[in-house]
């Protein structure tokens, strides 16, 4: 039997195979994410049922998560395959990530002569893309030694932009296209030791702005319940140096420590590491961030404690900021074993990045037990206390960046494994907490 086509026919079948072939593509489409990126899903190492969640969060436009770098291309350099400990700050219209560069985490080598203590990149479309990294040496090294000796810290100051690392302090007049290494600055040699072989250690993830102080880099100092806090009133040029001690013997020890002035008042949220120090595997209590506020603005904290939120056994880089559509202060903060209170039960497999709230009237009074839990923005595998080649090694989210005008925060963390690569990514989330917090409460059941 023969079949024969007119015209009419074969176009009909053609518009038929043309909708079989969309179908299929809209099909693929809408399973695909951004996960479909092989390197992503190297990196990005979430807990089984996760990545629906986070799909269904972002078509109800509460939060969007997307790489920033990844180790590939020109993000790449020898054995470079850890791109690490983001932080971020936005000047004008301009988002901009800085970085660090490094073989691994843990062990010797960590670096190589392509590893760098920061690198940056820059967005001018809120995130969506970014451009090729910076290596901020190619504007000078600082010789002489520096006062800190461990940190990335980031920060803004009258439209120009700043980045301290172990390498020099650098400084931007055009949103981040061309720096200036500040020679001398924030040295030994200008500073000044705060005593006898015992410099100071490392910064936390931001530099705020005083009225009276100016630029102002909060500090730890190695196995010494104390605050240091550098300070520079000609924007990074030249820089002095004061050291408060805190309350007890080192129950409260902040580490790489994150702080604000805001309404007059300064106010830490900060990762919080007891002395005497002890490696992961010895800390056997729960380690939650200390809340420290002063209402002079200035020295010495008239309130510091412990605050009740979760943070289990190792501490991570917080963060805090004021958020004016929800007029209560909110915090971004790791949990190494799980999600909100009473979730510290999973150190081997579960840690998340953390939403916490408190009204101002308890931060002023110092209630450090009245955050808020308001929801995980994210649950990654874990392995914290293992450190093995294979586990995961993620977070740090201190250093994100509000973003009022638009109604958004952009957090930044990196995840990968011990073993190599990770990658940095931005979750951006909605400033309606409340709205969010709805999402994000109804039990999830969220797997190995």
């Amino acid at each position: 039997m023969r079949i024969q086509y007119t015209s009419a026919r074969i176009h009909t079948i053609t518009l038929s195979l043309i909708a079989c072939w969309l179908a299929g593509w809209q099909a693929s489409g809408a399973d695909s994410w951004i996960d479909a990126d092989p390197l992503v899903a190297k990196t990005l190492i979430l807990r089984s049922g996760e990545r629906e969640r986070l799909r269904e969060l972002e078509k109800a436009g509460l939060i969007e998560l997307r790489p920033v770098t990844l180790p590939r291309d020109r993000h790449l350099a020898g054995d470079n395959h850890i791109l690490g400990w983001p932080v971020a700050v936005k000047v004008g219209q301009t988002l901009i990530c800085a970085h660090n560069r490094i073989v691994h985490h843990h062990g010797q080598p960590p670096r190589d002569a392509h590893s760098r203590p920061a690198i940056v990149v820059r967005s001018e479309d809120n995130g969506k893309t970014w451009s090729d990294p910076i290596d901020l040496r190619q504007f000078g090294k600082t010789t002489d030694p520096m006062a800190i000796t461990h940190m990335i810290c980031i920060g803004a100051m009258n439209g120009k932009l700043f980045v301290l690392c172990n390498e020099g302090l650098y400084r931007s007049n055009d949103e981040g296209l061309t720096w200036d290494l500040l020679r001398g600055a924030m040295t030994e040699k200008q500073t000044g030791g705060g005593e006898p072989q015992d410099g100071s250690y490392g910064s936390g993830p931001r530099m705020f702005v005083h009225p009276e102080k100016g630029l102002v880099v909060p500090v730890h100092v190695r196995n010494k319940p104390v605050v240091e806090v550098f300070f520079s009133t000609d924007e990074g040029v030249t820089w002095k140096r004061e050291r408060h001690r805190l309350q007890g013997d080192g129950e409260l020890h902040p580490t790489e420590p994150t702080a604000i002035f805001h309404n007059g008042r300064l106010i830490f949220l900060s990762r919080n590491q007891p002395l005497p120090m002890r490696g992961h595997h010895r800390i056997k209590q729960l380690t939650p961030p200390v809340m420290m506020v002063s209402s002079t603005g200035w020295f010495p904290l008239e309130h510091q404690a412990l605050s009740n939120i979760s943070s289990y056994r190792w501490p991570d880089t917080t963060d805090i900021d004021f958020n004016p559509m929800t007029g209560r202060y909110e915090a971004v903060v790791t949990n190494r074993s799980g999600g909100g209170p009473g979730e510290e039960q999973d150190e081997h497999n579960h840690q998340t990045v953390n939403l916490w709230s408190i009204a101002p009237e308890d931060l002023v009074a110092g209630k450090a037990d009245q955050w808020r839990f308001e929801g995980t923005l994210i649950h990654l595998r874990s392995g914290m206390l293992k450190i093995t080649p294979d586990d995961v090694d993620a977070a740090h989210p201190g250093g994100a960046v509000m973003d009022v005008e638009r109604g958004v925060q952009h957090i930044f963390f990196y995840c990968g494994t011990y073993r190599s690569p990770t990658g940095v990514y931005r979750i951006t989330r909605t400033l309606d907490t409340p709205k969010l917090a709805t999402a994000l409460r109804p039990a999830v059941n969220i797997g190995r």
